[in-house]
């Protein structure tokens, strides 16, 4: 079954985001969404960003999404309370019990899901197993518990040091294919973010010279309101167009980063440049619980004029695409699915639907990196930004 593109502004989606808007509103209560505010106005630059409460979360009560329109950030924000309701709620059953990954004869490494080189997680610890599906191959596996759930204090009070439960890998769509897809280009952004440290492996991107109509209008309105904007191209190994933006101004100086991976080049840098801005009004609104106390640090002028790039190209030189576009989700998915087992191992699929009007999965790619402190400068460990 095939499933053509609806949308193509900014993000791919199979339908309108006005149609997926209307689909959820209504289910809001039932993952306890208790607001859902526009924000946008509390910076000055103007690209929509949404607020998304959920009171009784177990990892984060508010959660941002942001878009070129207002109702895609409104959807992008209650999505992300959404995945992580999920995460929190959806378990699926456990296949095993206090396992150890050495007697399961698994598909991949159980150190290339651990992230921590000092962990004390190997082979022969008893762990607690749900059932995944290699993306490439289609056969059943398995992969552990902790890396899938968020469970509270109470419910788990001890996990093997060095597996760690993130959002990465964690989207939504409204279907499988396009939560997949999402999560998959999740884990390539942060893969490539995290593998990239010095100035030296990103390539500068004059923002004057990006053609894209919705990318070059978002850049002129970050000038327009005094706001500084620096875009790198960062190279992966998977070949995936992946983009940095980076934003600073003199009445808010903290560089906010954003970050975007897709096969449409404009879509990365779109991601990217809306992430950024979505950065600057969570530090602003100071709501989320994981936020890092920056009024202090903004007080003293603490974050510094960042040094322009020596040197810069431009995007025409940066936007093609490794491969050929696809109009449906399905062949990209697949496409995608083959450039992630690049990382290391074949990405492997948790479905943690729960709806029949959208999907909600968990996607592990073993060997992929991730380093918290690279792709989340603040110290935001949990937040799933990039999916919607």
């Amino acid at each position: 079954m095939k499933t053509a593109k609806a949308y193509e502004r900014g993000t791919h989606r199979a339908r309108h985001p006005e149609h997926t808007w209307d689909l959820m509103a209504p289910k809001l209560g039932r993952f306890g969404i208790t607001r859902v505010a526009d924000v946008t106005g509390l910076d000055v630059i103007g690209i929509p960003v949404v607020m998304s409460v959920r009171p009784l979360s177990k990892v984060l009560s508010v959660s941002q999404g942001k878009g070129q329109t207002l109702t895609l950030a409104k959807v992008s924000a209650v999505m992300e309370s959404v995945e992580l309701w999920h995460a929190e709620t959806a378990f699926p059953p456990l296949t095993r019990r206090r396992t150890p990954a050495a007697e399961l004869g698994l598909p991949y490494a159980l150190n290339d899901l651990v992230r921590d080189s000092s962990a004390l997680v190997t082979e022969a610890t008893r762990l607690d197993w749900v059932r995944a599906t290699g993306l490439v191959s289609g056969r059943a596996t398995e992969v552990p518990f902790d890396l899938v759930c968020f469970t509270g204090y109470m419910e788990r009070p001890w996990i093997p040091y060095g597996l760690v439960t993130t959002s990465n890998g964690l989207a939504s769509g409204n279907n499988l294919p396009e939560a997949v897809l999402h999560a998959l280009y999740e884990v390539i952004e942060r893969d490539a973010i995290s593998r990239t440290v010095r100035d030296d492996h990103r390539t500068f991107i004059d923002p004057h010279t990006v053609d894209d109509p919705e990318c070059a209008h978002m850049i002129r309105q970050i000038a327009d309101a005094g706001v500084e904007i620096r875009l790198a191209h960062v190279r992966s190994s998977t070949g995936v167009p992946c983009f940095e933006a980076e934003l600073w101004s003199p009445e808010f100086p903290v560089i906010t980063l954003g970050a975007g991976a897709h096969l449409a080049a404009e879509v990365a840098l779109s991601r990217a440049i809306t992430e950024a801005a979505q950065s600057r009004l969570t530090s602003i609104a100071g709501s989320r619980d994981d936020q890092a106390a920056v009024y202090e640090h903004v007080s003293t002028a603490g974050g510094g004029r960042p040094a322009p790039p020596a040197t810069t190209h431009s995007w025409a030189g940066l936007a093609a695409a490794p491969v050929p576009s696809f109009a449906d989700l399905e062949e990209e998915m697949a496409a995608v699915t083959t450039l992630a087992a690049g990382l290391g191992g074949e990405p492997l699929l948790v479905d943690l639907s729960t709806d029949e009007d959208f999907a909600v999965v968990k996607v592990i790619v073993p060997g992929a990196a991730l380093n918290p402190a690279r792709v989340h400068p603040d110290g935001d460990d949990d937040s799933s930004e990039e999916t919607w």
